[in-house]
């Protein structure tokens, strides 16, 4: 629910500043009229662009599904890694194995620039397929997982962090976090 919640919130952020213009500044006053950019406007993401960011999403849900969460650290966003030390996200991750019969399966990716919205389907051991929307970040020539909440990882300790992730559901349910 919090990614859901993320990604409408991203997406609403997005309108706005897609909707906004210059300063507001009185018609009589500027010599030039203001110009307003829309979503619509905005350039229309290439084939090779959402192919990347797709390619990178299958990467890191194939890693996670395989347990390999050294290697995922380094899949993070650079400012995720300034914020989560790698043996935090170890940690956390191995203390919450999941069940690795869990399917993924991307159905859309949405590029903005530099960042990108993977839906995809989760399905696995409940009867129940849930849809969900991750965040990628692209920076240094490739793209990164962008985790959006990460308040799990802060409080104090892996222990700490594992029981505020137990909290939430995150180490039996679908959600990576």
């Amino acid at each position: 629910m919090r990614l859901e919640k993320g990604f409408v919130a991203g997406l609403a952020v997005l309108g706005l500043v897609g909707c906004s213009g210059g300063p507001a500044v009185p018609p009589s006053v500027s010599a030039t009229p203001t110009v307003r950019t829309t979503a619509s406007s905005a350039p229309t993401a290439s084939p090779r662009e959402k192919a990347a960011a797709q390619a990178a999403a299958v990467r890191f849900y194939g890693l996670y599904a395989a347990h390999k969460y050294t290697v995922l650290w380094n899949l993070l966003a650079s400012a995720t890694k300034r914020q989560i030390p790698r043996r935090v996200w170890v940690g956390v991750h191995e203390a919450c194995l999941r069940d690795t019969a869990r399917n993924r399966v991307v159905l859309a990716v949405t590029v903005f620039g530099d960042a990108a919205i993977v839906t995809e389907t989760i399905s696995g051991t409940t009867a129940k397929t849930k849809t969900t929307h991750d965040v990628f970040s692209y920076a240094t020539g490739h793209w990164s997982y962008s985790p959006q909440d990460l308040s799990i990882y802060r409080h104090g300790s892996v222990t700490a962090d594992v029981a505020a992730a137990k909290a939430a559901g995150f180490c039996a349910g679908w959600k990576i976090f």
